[in-house]
């Protein structure tokens, strides 16, 4: 044990010698850090390369081992060398001081400073770092890479989608006391190109255009008629395909010296990489808890204007009636860039579990000027068990209240409860988190999933999505067209019919892992 107790008349002695040296007063805001998070407060009466005396009261003074020792902060900014930052080789700090995402995906002191964390003590900077591999970007519900790997690969919604990324957090603790600096990215590790997953003979990435080879053509089981507005675009690949069925390799009298062909669509994963700047200032514990301010800007990298989301309704009307439009992500809504203001408040009671209450107001235009601005309001708890020893675990509970403010989907109500189990082992740590979205009609909106294949979902409160895996490809292109055309399905039900094909129910569970350990500087 480091901590002992030294006799009530020996202390007395030992304080008094100090005062009378001048040493100033007894209780100051001098503290030392543990190795294993714990704060210890008082006035440093000794240290040496062996031990730390801290007097915490007038009948108390702690012994603490040197061993133990993290970091050492005088009143008046001496600082002990060699022992500002953690030794890289011993035990890590308290679990709920590592950051294990970017700002609200972690326990209660993980969105970044708070009551503990060696937010800067008017000292040196220290640095914290976490290196994460994720099976799936995921973040207050929404999937940020699951849910785009499942489009471009031409696969169903589903609760698991296997596609990693890496996941850094870099957190600089600044000598301004209280004030922080992160940064947090993401990095798709697989599927990072563009590829062509239509399937078209097109102008385009993206563009309209035959389905398959013989598509339209005399005899064939599947018309082709070209969608509004796309019908100069369209018929240029439709009159080049049947030259070449025709044994004459010519583009369409229509295309101007334009050569269409098969196009890879903007559909990479590398566009899921970004980067999170976020600025937080932790204020001084007070009786009603810890509270912190901040803001966050976060940037995509791989900005292209051909992948900009136009306003919803370009392509509606015809999607509306069947009509197999040009399959162009870019009729799916992307964020390039946004930004938010945030407000913490870690509770003073139940501290047990940490109850942080988090509230999130987003002020950036994005969505190609849709305005599609939101609040988020979170409730967080946890507790970390095993506190101090080499094997901790960590559950966790996020609930999230979302409040649109748009003039989009203007949608109130939970948006996500978010749960994860940690397992650390020292420095390593391996989490498993399961993401339920209790309203799905907060998602059942073609401004989140966009109007996959130039489709639409007619009604947002039937919980449905158009299935990415029944829009492209010729055994689709075949029922489509057949409902589409087809005499005996009478005009009021064509609609109901495509979209029985069509549709799928939104997966109300998401499920992710991930792998990592942190380094301190």
């Amino acid at each position: 044990m480091f901590l002992g107790v030294w006799p009530k008349r020996p202390l007395a002695c030992v304080a008094g010698l100090f005062i009378i040296f001048g040493f100033g007063e007894l209780f100051s805001a001098d503290f030392v850090r543990l190795k294993n998070g714990q704060v210890v407060r008082g006035k440093i009466i000794l240290e040496d390369d062996e031990k730390v005396l801290v007097a915490e009261n007038d009948d108390y003074v702690r012994f603490v081992d040197k061993d133990n020792v993290a970091q050492v902060s005088y009143e008046k900014g001496k600082q002990n060398v060699g022992a500002s930052t953690l030794d890289k080789k011993t035990t890590p700090q308290k679990v709920s001081d590592i950051p294990q995402g970017h700002v609200e995906t972690g326990p209660p002191n993980m969105y970044g400073p708070s009551a503990g964390s060696s937010n800067g003590n008017g000292g040196d900077t220290s640095i914290e770092v976490i290196h994460e591999v994720v099976t799936d970007f995921i973040w207050r519900g929404l999937s940020f890479s699951g849910e785009i790997a499942n489009r471009r690969d031409n696969e169903s919604y589903r609760a698991m989608t296997f596609v990693p990324s890496y996941q850094p957090t870099v957190t600089f603790n600044t000598p301004l006391k209280g004030f922080q600096v992160q940064f947090w990215g993401n990095f798709q590790l697989t599927e990072r190109n563009d590829r062509d997953n239509d399937g078209r003979f097109q102008m385009y990435p993206g563009g309209a255009g035959p389905g398959y080879a013989g598509q339209g053509s005399a005899g064939s089981l599947s018309p082709f008629s070209a969608p509004s507005p796309d019908s100069l675009n369209s018929a240029c690949p439709y009159d080049t395909q049947t030259n070449l069925m025709a044994g004459n390799p010519t583009t369409g009298s229509t295309c101007g010296g334009d050569v269409p062909g098969f196009k890879k669509e903007q559909n990479g994963m590398k566009r899921s990489d970004g980067l999170f700047y976020a600025f937080y200032y932790n204020f001084e514990k007070t009786s009603w808890g810890t509270f912190t301010a901040g803001i966050w800007f976060y940037n995509t990298f791989q900005k292209s204007s051909a992948y900009l989301s136009p306003a919803l309704g370009a392509y509606n009307s015809s999607a509306a009636q069947g009509v197999a439009g040009a399959n162009n992500p870019s009729t799916q809504i992307t964020r390039l860039a946004w930004q938010e203001y945030f407000f913490f408040w870690k509770l003073p009671f139940l501290q047990w579990v940490n109850p942080t209450i988090s509230f999130y107001t987003q002020f950036s235009q994005e969505n190609a000027g849709l305005m599609a601005g939101k609040n988020y309001l979170s409730l967080t708890m946890g507790h970390e068990f095993f506190e101090g020893s080499f094997f901790r675990i960590l559950p966790q509970v996020n609930i999230g209240y979302a409040m649109s403010n748009n003039i989009v989907d203007n949608r109130y109500g939970i948006q996500d409860i978010t749960s994860t189990l940690t397992f650390f082992f020292g420095k390593f740590f391996v989490k498993a988190a399961d993401v339920y979205r209790p309203n799905l009609y907060m998602y059942d909106t073609d401004n989140y999933y966009g109007a996959t294949g130039g489709y639409v979902n007619s009604t947002s409160k039937d919980s449905k999505i158009v299935d990415p895996g029944k829009v492209n490809g010729p055994a689709n292109q075949l029922v489509l067209d057949f409902i589409n055309s087809s005499t005996s399905i009478p005009d009021q039900l064509r609609q109901s019919v495509r979209e029985s094909y069509l549709l799928q129910k939104i997966p109300s569970h998401l499920v992710w892992f991930s792998i990592g350990f942190s380094q301190n500087f």
